[in-house]
């Protein structure tokens, strides 16, 4: 954990394009935190809003929430 933000990393398969490459040939060149941390926002960005296939596994694979909650003060 570095100043009270806790780092994730995780895994998921799918096909870089052009721009995903760039990206990360980007993140890789700096080393300086500041910068690769502003990389790691921008390709975050990227593939959220250009990859519908990351977005909709990182949703799958999160618990399913309720749809109604269960309040027993509330009856």
């Amino acid at each position: 954990m570095i100043g009270g933000i806790r780092k994730l990393k995780f895994y998921i398969e799918f096909e870089p394009c052009k721009e995903c490459k760039a990206i990360v040939r980007e993140i890789s060149e700096n080393m300086d935190e500041t910068q690769t941390d502003e990389g790691s926002k921008k390709f975050l960005r990227h593939i959220t809003y250009n990859h519908s296939e990351i977005a909709q596994a990182i949703v799958k694979d999160f618990p399913k929430e309720a749809t109604k909650e269960d309040f027993p003060w509330f009856r």
